[in-house]
């Protein structure tokens, strides 16, 4: 399904959607302060991180830089960060590490997810989640 409403992809993505049970349900029980998103897309999740979720630390992944000179209106806490979100290797650690890289549920491979927990678990907080929204799955 397609997201059209702008203000309403980063509800649903981040959580805060009432009608989106099995992403929702991710979030149950969860909080989290600092974020690594994987693609940075229009920008909307990293400013819906920081204007309604208040997060300290955005950190974005983005491996195009056409789109990253394009995407010039984001402000502090969000830094963009220049690389491949499959293969990126964070310096800190966070709660919440979302990859939101795909168009089709069915080019999440088993392989794939298998890399993404392999290269990321060690940079999750205590309790921290890796969420593939399109997926609607927690790794």
């Amino acid at each position: 399904k397609l997201i059209e409403n702008a203000d309403y992809y980063g509800k649903v993505f981040l959580g805060d959607c009432e009608d989106c049970t099995k992403i929702t349900a991710l979030y149950k029980d969860f909080t989290f302060d600092k974020i690594l998103i994987g693609g940075l897309g229009l920008g909307l999740l990293p400013e819906y991180a920081k204007s309604v979720k208040n997060c300290s630390v955005i950190d974005v992944i983005e491996n195009n830089q056409e789109l990253i000179d394009y995407i010039d209106y984001l402000e502090s806490p969000i830094n963009i960060i220049k690389g491949d979100a499959l293969s990126y290797t964070p310096d800190k650690k966070y709660d919440l590490i979302l990859l939101d890289l795909w168009w089709e549920k069915e080019d999440i491979t088993q392989e794939v997810q298998d890399n993404i927990k392999n290269n990321y678990n060690s940079h999750l907080e205590t309790g921290g989640k890796i969420i593939l929204p399109i997926a609607e799955k927690e790794l």
